[in-house]
């Protein structure tokens, strides 16, 4: 019946698909004569014994469950994975994206408005949890340092990250700044971190950098601090903003199972928690469907019961954050991937076009 984990038989799986497809729609179990006739009414005649004799053998192989010996089945976390997978991907809702364009446009200078304008999209349409996040840490790659006299005493320490945004600091020193050979410091700086992340930058590296520049003469280690204190801010600010909108929406949701609301509840505890499983999903083109916790996709056991639907956008053209919906196991996953696609993409081309196009208004 199996071969790697697949389903050889091609009615066998014509079967799964369709059973899959009509607990999603009604959360009833689905029986051999219910299953029959969806399939007469689709065009293909399979009599009730042959699709009683298929089901037996998916249940066998774990693709299928009874809650009650005589009732219908309810499809596994297995089931439900092999369903998605035949669900065609790069679809999107053209309509959804018309309706959106202009308000993700006007917003794509203000990235927290937007997040939580994406957030409230998804949960609205999806009926579950909406969420969007930025970029994370990692992604905060350096570009280069600059550093401007402003006065006599006074320096400006700029740092200029791949993402298009820059952070400063004004610094008082106790000395003139023409003792110091700024350009010459601007450039060790930016060749020894360029393209390194924020993360990966410590104070004792800053120390062996500005160390060598006491060849030049004294006085260098008065940048050490100011520099470390620049790195920690645009580390700050650099930290993942995530949105969470539709929590009642997921509750509800998730129905009258107590373990999956318990589940659900525990999961939103923690924003935190979102981040986490994020960081465990692939950042890749296109939609990522996670299904279940330890016994389906194995991402986090705190998803078993739930399913996370989730994209990747790029807030430039260097850099990703993601977004998605939360839900049920049994939730309609067309229609979902369909959305997260759609916001996905329109995010992406609003925001690229505005870094390719400065003026883009």
């Amino acid at each position: 019946m199996l071969s790697n984990g697949g389903i050889v038989n091609d009615r066998a799986h014509r079967l799964l698909i369709s059973l899959v497809g009509l607990y999603i729609d009604s959360g009833i179990p689905v029986g051999s004569e219910s299953l029959s006739k969806s399939l007469a009414d689709q065009g293909e005649i399979v009599p009730p014994s042959t699709v009683r004799l298929e089901l037996n053998r998916l249940e066998q192989d774990g693709f299928l469950t009874k809650q009650h010996r005589s009732g219908g089945r309810i499809p596994t976390e297995t089931a439900y994975r092999a369903y998605v997978d035949s669900i065609a991907p790069g679809i999107t809702d053209a309509e959804l994206m018309r309706r959106r364009f202009d308000a993700v446009r006007a917003l794509s200078g203000e990235l927290r408005r937007l997040l939580e304008y994406a957030g409230e999209v998804l949960a609205e349409e999806s009926g579950c949890l909406g969420f969007a996040t930025s970029p994370s840490l990692a992604d905060a790659r350096i570009t280069r340092f600059k550093i401007d006299p402003i006065e006599a005493e006074t320096l400006l320490l700029r740092l200029e990250l791949a993402s298009g945004r820059s952070y400063h600091h004004l610094v008082k020193l106790p000395v003139h700044v023409r003792s110091f050979r700024l350009d010459a410091l601007t450039s060790l700086l930016t060749d020894r971190l360029s393209g390194r992340t924020l993360g990966d930058v410590t104070e004792s590296e800053l120390f062996a950098i500005v160390n060598h520049a006491t060849e030049w003469g004294k006085g260098y280690d008065l940048f050490i601090h100011p520099l470390h204190d620049l790195i920690t801010d645009a580390r700050l600010g650099e930290a993942p903003i995530t949105v969470l909108h539709g929590t009642a929406g997921l509750l509800k949701a998730s129905g009258d199972d107590p373990e999956t609301l318990a589940r659900a509840v525990e999961f939103l505890d923690d924003r935190r928690n979102i981040e986490r499983t994020l960081g465990k999903v692939p950042k890749r083109e296109g939609v990522s469907v996670i299904i279940g916790g330890s016994g389906g996709d194995e991402i986090d056991p705190l998803l078993e019961g739930l399913s996370l639907v989730v994209a990747s956008y790029h807030l430039h053209s260097r850099s990703r954050g993601r977004l998605g919906v939360l839900g049920p196991i049994r939730m309609p996953y067309g229609r979902q991937m369909a959305l997260v696609n759609s916001m996905s993409d329109l995010l992406s081309k609003v925001l690229i076009s505005r870094e390719l196009s400065p003026r883009f208004s």
